[in-house]
């Protein structure tokens, strides 16, 4: 086949991360696999015809009807399986409802592939890792078969900040006058509805670490709540050794110990994956053909800032991010509702080119943005309990993500009240947080990890609050919640339902003139505000 005969993957460029150093060709000899995101048999179908309905009178689709009319094309899946055997390589996963295929073969069948060679890199900041130059390209009958070629770049993509304060001890929970909070605590100050979850199934994507079953065992037990039953799912041969990645799995036990504290008797299904664009494609696909578990709320707390035009540290390629918006739009379908935190980096995520920025995959239209709030609660004299909540902002670099986009456009459901973007240019971006939860390490989180009781913030942990609440309200309700952005920004947000911040930005260095405020209504810091959750229940 001569170069004539081949033509190059739109939206495959990808730029090698500044600093990083090429060190030898990767050995031809090792064995790599990629995910292919594949076309569908027909596109799906936005979210238009359930936006404005009530959950309750929804109808999702099932899972066998989005892999057999929306999956993987079945002409684009037999022809990529017969360019994988002219080529030596391997068919070792296809997830129709994700529209995602798995090849694997040696770097040298791989890379004659696709066109493209591979070196191995050194990055003071993103370790070791290997990429590729130049873009994917494929044979001309591949042409629109596929969308995406993800694995031959293997650095992070995805991050989150650690969070911790001083080492706290249970006999400290019996203080009257501490800042932080025993997960269970919130429900009550946040106003959770009673519900038995026993039926519902929260999922957790985690990309290092793992879950320590004598911590989690005591955990509980101290706070005196039955221990979730947790299932431990590990893709693309990950570790989920807990002691081999102690931050991760700092990280980890605080998704697992808030939702297991606020939705008591919820499964937990926590998948393991690696931290580069493969990785999150895969998560997000493993959750999609999970049928045993069917999780219908998803937490994701982990990511990175999202690509603009002015940006010279590119990381995420177009074609990742088109795919797992892709993704969250099928998981949506199947009415699945995804809360991902915004981040612990203030508007400008600690970039200080003078420029906002925000994180995706939280700046996706199909998922639930969650930023932070700073949360004290006193006691008056008369016994009642006084909440005063602001936006999180310890600066410098240290507070709740939220702003506009530059990449993805603003939904029309958000034309309303989001404000441009106040880079050059002025892009009408998706703007994000929707919803807050207290985040700030100082008014933070009892957990337990690495064998010590401590107190850790950041919207890692505001995300998987929703996502405990979020179920008490399906099994409430008796309805899949789903995605309820349009109701949220129309209906829910606007009648008062939520608890609005007013007070605070997120400007946390000072380089952009204080923006975002916050105010009444939506603001690009804690967006329609902190849960209200019995309202939130009567207005659904």
């Amino acid at each position: 086949m001569t170069a004539s005969d081949r033509i190059e993957l739109p939206n495959s460029i990808h730029h090698i991360p500044q600093g990083s150093v090429a060190k030898r060709r990767t050995n031809d000899n090792q064995w790599i696999e990629l995910t292919l995101a594949v076309r569908r048999a027909k596109n799906l179908p936005d979210l238009s015809a359930l936006d404005l309905v009530r959950p309750a009178q929804r109808k999702y689709l099932t899972a066998d009807k989005l892999e057999k009319e929306y999956g993987s094309d079945p002409g684009a899946v037999a022809r990529i399986e017969a360019f994988a055997r002219a080529h030596r390589l391997t068919v070792v996963r296809d997830d129709r409802g994700s529209a995602t295929l798995g090849l694997g073969g040696t770097v040298a069948d791989v890379t004659a592939a696709f066109g493209v060679t591979l070196f191995d890199y050194d990055n003071a900041a993103l370790g070791q890792f290997h990429a590729r130059t130049g873009p994917v390209t494929l044979p001309a009958n591949l042409k629109d078969d596929v969308t995406g070629v993800f694995g031959f770049n293997n650095h992070r993509i995805l991050r989150r900040r650690k969070n911790h304060r001083l080492p706290a001890t249970l006999a400290a929970a019996a203080q009257t006058s501490r800042s932080w909070f025993v997960p269970t605590e919130l429900a009550q100050i946040y106003d959770f509805p009673n519900a038995d979850v026993n039926s519902q199934c929260i999922a957790l994507l985690e990309f290092g670490g793992g879950v320590d079953e004598t911590d989690l065992d005591d955990y509980f037990k101290k706070i005196e709540v039955p221990p979730p039953s947790v299932q431990v799912i590990a893709l693309n041969g990950v570790s989920t050794d807990p002691s081999a990645d102690p931050d991760s799995t700092g990280e980890v036990m605080l998704d697992v110990e808030v939702v297991g504290a606020l939705a008591p008797g919820a499964k937990v299904a926590v998948y393991f994956s690696t931290f580069d664009e493969k990785g999150l494609v895969d998560a997000i696909a493993a959750v999609i053909a999970d049928k045993a578990n069917a999780p219908k709320v998803v937490s994701i707390s982990w990511g990175w800032d999202e690509n603009q035009p002015f940006q010279s540290g590119i990381l995420w390629s177009q074609a990742a991010i088109d795919h797992v918006n892709q993704s969250f739009l099928a998981a949506s379908q199947l009415g699945i509702t995804v809360c991902v935190s915004t981040g612990d980096d203030g508007s400008e995520a600690q970039i200080k080119d003078g420029r906002a920025h925000v994180c995706f995959p939280a700046s996706s239209p199909y998922v639930l943005a969650v930023g932070g709030t700073t949360l004290h609660v006193r006691k008056t004299a008369k016994g009642q309990s006084n909440v005063r909540e602001v936006v999180w902002n310890d600066g410098p670099g240290s507070g709740t993500g939220g702003g506009v986009s530059d990449l993805i456009p603003v939904p029309t459901w958000q034309r309303e009240v989001a404000p441009p973007s106040i880079n050059p240019g002025a892009f009408r971006g998706r703007a994000i947080p929707d919803v807050a939860a207290n985040a700030d390490p100082n008014t933070g989180y009892l957990t337990k990890s690495n064998g010590q009781f401590g107190i850790v913030g950041g919207t890692s942990a505001a995300a998987p609050l929703w996502a405990a609440l979020i179920a008490r309200i399906n099994a409430a309700a008796n309805v899949q919640l789903g995605n309820f952005n349009a109701l949220l920004y129309t209906k829910y947000g606007p009648s008062g339902v939520l608890r609005d911040i007013e007070i605070g930005n997120n400007d946390t260095d000072g380089l952009l003139g204080g923006q975002f405020p916050a105010g009444p209504g939506w603001d690009a810091c804690t967006g329609w505000g902190a849960p209200d959750g019995k309202k939130l229940l009567t207005a659904i």
